[in-house]
């Protein structure tokens, strides 16, 4: 198989869970382009590329947008030093949902808390592949799930849901 042929079939099969991951996280607006940058980094070192690789490719995904956050606050930081106001805008906060939602417990908890279990529930990856995604050991992301899977049920106790969420792969019942 040529490398073409075997980016391209990579890239037709991954190409939407990238773009689905992407969305989840950062604004519309950006989406197109990180994914470009993630199928970018792909074809360079295709090399690199597992047997299995949406895990790499999420990786990569998680790694660009890191980079575009940081670039977004120097030049969010640049513009207010350009201003000829000198103070830097207000920034609003985002509107959270009900604590009661399961959206509005994920909102509340720790950000790595939250990643491990977007990535498990709604990338649909096992504990194996988010752990090639966080760079970190499955037998640590077992643990940080079974972890975070609780606090999400405390939470969600707390806040007076009834029941586990709707979605079963956060259910609460037995450990990963």
């Amino acid at each position: 198989m040529s490398r073409r042929d075997q980016f391209e079939l990579i890239y037709n099969h991954h190409a939407p869970a990238v773009k689905a991951y992407v969305m989840r996280r950062a604004p519309a607006a950006v989406a197109d382009d990180v994914v470009s940058d993630v199928f970018t980094v792909c074809w360079r070192r295709l090399q690199d590329v597992p047997e299995e690789p949406l895990p790499w490719l999420i990786g990569v995904a998680s790694r660009v947008l890191q980079t575009h956050r940081r670039t977004e606050g120097r030049r969010d930081r640049l513009r207010e030093r350009l201003t000829d106001a000198g103070t830097p805008a207000a920034l609003e906060e985002p509107a959270l949902l009900p604590a009661a939602t399961l959206g509005g417990a994920l909102a509340e908890m720790r950000e790595s808390d939250r990643e491990l279990l977007l990535l498990i529930a709604w990338d649909g990856l096992s504990p194996t592949e988010a752990a090639a995604v966080l760079g970190i050991a499955p037998v640590t992301v077992r643990v940080r799930l079974h972890r975070a899977r609780n606090r999400l049920r405390l939470a969600l106790l707390d806040a007076g849901t009834e029941g586990t969420p709707e979605r079963p792969e956060l259910s609460m019942e037995g450990s990963p």
